[in-house]
């Protein structure tokens, strides 16, 4: 944290910050004073990658500038939490928005498990008008998830965080911005770079899965197993959705065109004991696909698929020609399992060839693999580079990584920066690798610390570490 910018620094000689909220990959969130009018507001300073070119600097500058532009289309509905001023500190961008008493619907199912019936068709209801209205003035969240709608104590639920949201007049900033995002919400076709109204509401589907039956479903041990669960895996119906089941299940279709239209999802919700009721397929151009682009994911699909069941039978060679197939039509899913296939089999050089390429479209698990592999040949400097690719695409677990450059540098107050974002944000995987990470370097009290807050909101992985930690 700069020197400055700590409790009761002034924001453009108006916003005293009182205290930071949260943060997570696109910026921290302050809760200020604002002296002119002398009422409390959140700032949220847009965090910058260090050591980056100006021309990625910039990126991120236009990426705030346009979250605020897409919010402040928004900030009078009563489902979203409004940008009220833009503020730019020398080189850094700084957002007010309205502050909103409450927490987060995942603060919310990390402390209390699942939510009631009521509760999730109170929490549907105030998205699919928030996201209704988003829409309709041609803004795509892109990043609907249980971190970014807020649960205020006045008993209003609000949609927040535009930092990933494109709207339609947008130009794009860089091809990786594609699948910025949290994958186990988001839809199959965002994975393969398409941001539509359609991924919005598959997202608030997993969004409303998770909150009623207490567990995200496509979360895996890794981003890979995500990936895949995300493109291929299903999920049994939910236990406990009761009369929301209909409409969860079909919000989470994994063909965009056969999910419910905002209206059809509203009639369904208003209507939910009626089981029969079946929205129609749309044939829209904003919630749809080209038949050609359709036809392109289709043949990749399959072509991962058969690979996957080669993979199996142990056939690698064939598994190899499938992928490289897929690989060589620019699909990044595909060049990165390619890359993991080669680099089981000691073909290295060319594994690290196709991770970069893949990265380089913006695929943010080769990402994290070449920030391993850098960091395991001694290159601190190249790993710090990719770790904060992957922490600027919203992985808390980049963190985890990147304070370990800081520690082999040397850098033990960077480290300790990292390590307590890490905790503040309670991310479950990056506090289980954050408690790996200490245990290896002898910390057992704070392994166990960090292993029991994670399986405390329900990862199972941390559960078993903390059994495996030697009892006190």
């Amino acid at each position: 944290m700069s020197a400055l910018k700590r409790p009761g620094w002034v924001l453009g000689g108006r916003y005293r910050l009182i205290e930071k909220l949260g943060s997570g990959g696109f910026g921290t969130v302050w809760k200020a004073r604002d002296e002119r009018w002398q009422v409390d507001v959140a700032v949220k300073e847009v965090l910058l990658p260090q050591a980056e070119s100006s021309t990625e600097h910039a990126e991120r500058v236009a990426r705030a500038e346009r979250e605020a532009r897409n919010a402040a289309r928004l900030s009078d509905h009563p489902n979203i939490v409004g940008v009220l001023d833009v503020v730019a500190d020398g080189a850094t961008p700084w957002i007010v928005m309205r502050l909103v008493s409450g927490r987060s619907l995942k603060q919310r199912l990390d402390s209390g498990g699942p939510v009631t019936v009521a509760e999730a068709t109170t929490v549907a209801a105030a998205l699919l008008q928030a996201l209704r209205a988003a829409h309709n003035a041609g803004v795509v969240h892109r990043d609907v998830k249980p971190g970014n709608i807020l649960l205020a104590t006045d008993g209003q639920v609000l949609l927040t965080d535009f930092g990933t949201a494109r709207h339609h007049s947008d130009h794009t900033l860089t091809a990786k911005e594609t699948i910025i995002g949290s994958f186990e919400y988001m839809a199959p076709e965002r994975i393969d770079g398409e941001g539509t109204p359609a991924g919005d509401l598959y997202s608030l589907g997993v969004t409303l899965y998770h909150a009623v039956e207490g567990v995200s479903p496509f979360r895996r041990d890794t981003i890979h197993g995500t990936m895949k669960a995300v493109m291929f895996g299903t999920v049994p119906p939910p236990a406990r959705a009761g009369q929301l089941l209909p409409l969860i299940t079909q919000l989470m279709d994994k063909q965009p065109e056969r999910r419910p239209s905002i209206p059809d999802a509203l009639t369904l919700l208003a209507c939910r004991t009626r089981q029969d009721l079946k929205p129609k397929p749309k044939a829209s151009q904003s919630n749809s696909r080209s038949h050609g682009a359709r036809r392109g994911r289709g043949e990749i699909g399959q072509l991962l698929a058969r690979a996957r069941d080669h993979q199996k039978r142990g056939e690698i060679r064939e598994a190899e020609q499938l992928l490289r197939q897929a690989a060589e039509m620019k699909d990044t899913l595909a060049m990165s399992f390619l890359a993991r296939l080669l680099e089981k089999r000691g073909a290295r050089a060319e594994a690290e060839r196709w991770y970069r390429q893949a990265a380089e479209s913006g695929e943010t698990l080769s990402m994290l693999t070449l920030g391993h592999m850098c960091m395991n040949a001694g290159d601190l400097t190249r790993a710090a580079y990719w770790y904060r690719r992957y922490i600027d695409h919203g992985h808390i677990l980049g963190k985890v990584h990147l304070a370990t450059v800081h520690e082999a540098r040397g850098e033990k107050d960077q480290a300790r920066i990292l390590y307590r974002e890490v905790e503040q944000d309670g991310d479950v995987v990056a506090l289980k690798a954050l408690g790996d990470q200490w245990k290896s370097s002898g910390r057992s009290d704070a392994a166990r610390r960090v292993y029991h807050k994670s399986a405390q909101a329900g990862y199972a992985p941390a559960k078993a570490a903390l059994e495996r930690l030697p009892r006190l």
